[in-house]
């Protein structure tokens, strides 16, 4: 039987947090049914040594690696790791960063064999088969004179539920943190793991600051019922109540998404669930599914509280569309994280202040800022900024995890202004923890 180690590389949390690696979940739940010996290592959350042990111990045939932009030098390190500890394997990256820059890593990092192109579950599935490797479409690799070559597109999978469920069982949920400080229909959020499960892949916006499109192409969901199905299983077999959709838009159906609340009501369950989506695709009936069926919060990206600044990054949405949804969600009773970027392209004291009137004319529950705009390989931005000269492709061979764009403000004026947006975020949870107080009166 052929063995094979997906690893999610160590030290990639995010604000110290790690969930559950869902990606390589999925890609184990399509090899295990067709006879192959698979083993999850989540270096994330069990640290470099880990992985040691697991390709030392595990011996594996096949080593799938997951990469992500800010942390593709640990992938890297996990892939001369495997080389090093185990004899004629044969290293895959997957994730949108090898996705994107396919044609740097093959040149630069000899311990790569083969990259995964875009959705991964049919080109491991083949890799791991056997099949030769010219006539596997959707992945890159060295040819016989050490180009890289890609092949064919390999098509989306149309409907999602033909994809077998994660492998939930290669992995111990309970390690998982949770993330909440409150108690939510007797669910207590601040004990509870937050599991990661996705009811749709892609999105339907073009935000120049976002690759989703270059690796999804489009917007499709699982049905309802299927999706419910793997919450159940969850739910009665592993006893998990703590979920987040890890969608990029979970609610862009507006009819899928109401059947889905209405199947979690229908079984039954239990359950608390955080959501991210676009402001411009909710409505108040859907949040009162939403909220019926266990949603506790949800995050909606705002990015800025500039009509002009949204157009010009592409967002495709309107201030006011997202005035309503956070109403909405006030009367409804969801608490709501408006996601904001400080230093959007064309930034100014003028966009600042329209953001912040923003805030304070809606009041959201938290205000999430990573303080600054990134710029990422696969993106508008990234193509924009590298044809102005002010990133080319060799910053990826850096150490730098990104580059944020400081051509309107300097990094050090830019934690200045996220200073400003922290503090009155502080001020802000303050006054709603006092509403909500005079509201329970």
């Amino acid at each position: 039987m052929k063995k094979v180690l997906l690893i999610n590389p160590y030290e990639t949390e995010q604000d110290g947090f790690t969930n559950p690696p869902l990606g390589l979940l999925y890609l184990a739940g399509a090899l295990l049914p067709n006879g192959f010996d698979v083993r999850i290592v989540d270096g994330c959350r069990e640290g470099r040594e880990a992985v040691i042990s697991a390709l030392r111990d595990f011996q594996p045939h096949l080593v799938g690696i997951t990469c992500l932009t800010p942390g593709r030098h640990k992938a890297i390190d996990a892939a001369r790791m495997a080389k090093e500890l185990v004899a004629g394997c044969r290293v895959i990256f997957g994730g949108a960063h090898p996705t994107i820059m396919w044609r740097q890593m093959l040149v630069h990092y000899n311990d790569i064999d083969v990259i995964v192109i875009g959705e991964g579950e049919g080109s491991l599935l083949e890799i791991a088969q056997g099949r030769e490797l010219s006539s596997i479409p959707g992945i890159a690799f060295r040819g016989s004179d050490g180009i890289p070559r890609q092949t064919s597109v390999r098509p989306l999978i149309q409907n999602l539920d033909q994809i077998h469920f994660p492998a939930w069982h290669l992995i111990d949920i309970r390690k998982y943190q949770p993330r909440g400080n409150r108690i939510f229909r007797g669910i207590d959020l601040s004990a509870e793991p937050r599991i990661s499960i996705i009811y749709s892949r892609g999105c339907t916006g073009h935000c120049d600051f976002c690759s989703t499109w270059w690796i999804w192409r489009g917007w499709r969901h699982r049905s309802p019922g299927n999706m419910v199905d793997e919450i159940e299983l969850l739910y009665n077999k592993y006893g998990v109540r703590h979920f987040c959709f890890a969608d990029d838009a979970m609610t862009v159906n507006r009819e899928a998404t109401i059947q889905l609340c209405n199947e979690i009501i229908a079984r039954k369950l239990s359950i608390a669930f955080h959501v991210t989506t676009r402001t411009d695709c909710v409505d108040i009936e859907m949040l009162k599914k939403l909220k019926a069926a266990g949603c506790y919060t949800i995050a909606f990206g705002i990015e800025t509280g500039s009509s002009e600044l949204l157009a010009s990054m592409g967002k495709e949405n309107e201030i006011q569309r997202s005035i309503s949804a956070i109403k909405w969600c006030r009367k409804v009773g969801i608490p709501v994280t408006a996601l904001i970027i400080i230093g959007n392209v064309g930034e100014n004291e003028k966009t600042l202040s329209e953001t912040m009137d923003f805030l304070k004319k809606t009041h959201p529950d938290e205000v999430g800022c990573v303080g600054g705009l990134w710029i990422l390989p696969g993106t508008k931005l990234y193509r924009d900024c590298r044809a102005r000269g002010l990133i080319d492709d060799d910053f990826w061979l850096s150490d730098e995890p990104f580059q944020t764009y400081c051509e309107d403000y300097s990094l050090d004026e830019l934690r200045h202004l996220v200073k400003r947006f922290v503090c009155f975020k502080s001020i802000l949870r303050r006054v709603m923890d006092k509403l909500r107080r005079w509201s329970r009166r």
